[in-house]
């Protein structure tokens, strides 16, 4: 499903997040097998600078509806995906090209890793895509209207501080590649329609990472979206 890179300069860096139907943490963070034996998932990315060559594609977002049975991580041949995308109809004909061809692993860098992943592509729909996030990351959701709702608030608990994120460093399975944070929520609205499930699901475990990615495949570790005086946090610099 990968053609040669055209051998443009681009450089992606913002928000990703995905809803699953796992238990929260969900385990394929760690690299293990999902909950249930398989993952059907809504992932989210928001770019929030980003170029593809001398096309702009800051504010504009990608989500993926999608599934699989197994461990991605372990090596396991059968584990793979079968997904749709969703690109912002906000992009104009130039901006869809170019995020068609990097989110397909066509331009090299993590996203070709995560596109050899990808057993079966059943399409790519246009649709306005409204992304949000808190400046603490309190909460994240993202939405298309009539097709995804996702809303999700931070993880806390009875013995947490309310003021710090729970999080993860140096995650074994990141789904934006090596070195970032991941910030855990609780799934408060899970709705997503596009893609032909397997089965029913609810989704269950949430995460949000930075991603920061460049054709050569180096993946930097992104600013997290926390309040520096936060002790928690983890403000790692590209």
């Amino acid at each position: 499903m990968t053609t040669a890179s055209t051998g443009t300069d681009w450089h992606l860096r913002g928000d990703w997040f995905d809803v699953c139907s796992c238990k929260l943490p969900c385990p394929c963070s760690f690299a293990q097998e999902p909950t249930h034996g398989d993952c059907l998932f809504t992932l989210v990315w928001h770019i929030r600078e980003g170029h593809f060559g001398d096309t702009d594609l800051a504010g504009l977002n990608v989500i993926s509806l999608g599934e699989f049975a197994g461990n991605m991580w372990a090596g396991d041949p059968n584990a793979m995906m079968k997904l749709m995308f969703y690109i912002d109809s906000g992009a104009d004909a130039a901006q869809r090209e170019a995020l068609q061809r990097i989110f397909t692993g066509k331009e090299g860098g993590w996203p070709a890793e995560f596109a050899s992943l990808i057993e079966e592509l059943r399409g790519i729909e246009y649709a306005p895509i409204t992304f949000d996030a808190a400046d603490d990351l309190a909460y994240w959701r993202a939405a298309i209207p009539g097709k995804v709702d996702l809303h999700v608030a931070a993880l806390t608990g009875p013995t947490s501080d309310p003021g710090r994120r729970v999080t993860t460093a140096n995650a074994p399975g990141a789904e934006v590649g090596p070195g970032q944070i991941a910030t855990w929520g609780v799934v408060e609205r899970d709705h997503a329609v596009g893609f032909d499930w397997s089965h029913e699901h609810r989704g269950g475990s949430s995460k949000h990472f930075p991603f920061d990615w460049r054709p050569d495949g180096s993946t930097e570790p992104a600013d997290l979206l926390i309040d520096p005086d936060n002790e928690s946090s983890c403000r790692c610099h590209a």
